[in-house]
């Protein structure tokens, strides 16, 4: 979660509050924006919270990655697929296998 908020200095009250910082105690520089880290972390964060609200039905998963189409429509025309989609459901999958550490592909 930090990551994925920490873009810019402004945000460094937050990274400090979260312990982002080296051994001095000074707030760490903030993260790059990557999207393709990103899009993986949102995954792996995204397949955290439908276990954790008992969402583990695949079909279920799909039904509310369908609720957001233009999400949907950008990920197909790029990649040709809904890659956060899938990447969620193989966390979900993974994480069920107890494996929080597996190298996802997608």
């Amino acid at each position: 979660m930090l990551e994925l908020s920490y873009t810019a200095h402004d945000l460094a009250p937050f990274a400090r509050g979260l312990g982002h910082v080296d051994a001095d105690g000074a707030v760490l520089p903030p993260f790059a924006w990557d999207e393709e880290r990103r899009l993986r972390l949102r995954a792996r964060l995204d397949a955290l919270f439908f276990i954790l609200y008992g969402v583990i039905d695949r079909d279920d998963v799909r039904y509310i990655f369908s609720t957001f189409p233009i999400v949907e429509r950008e990920e197909t025309a790029r990649w040709g697929r809904y890659r956060s989609r899938d990447l969620t459901l193989a966390w979900i999958s993974a994480l069920n296998a107890g494996q929080p550490h597996a190298e996802i592909d997608a």
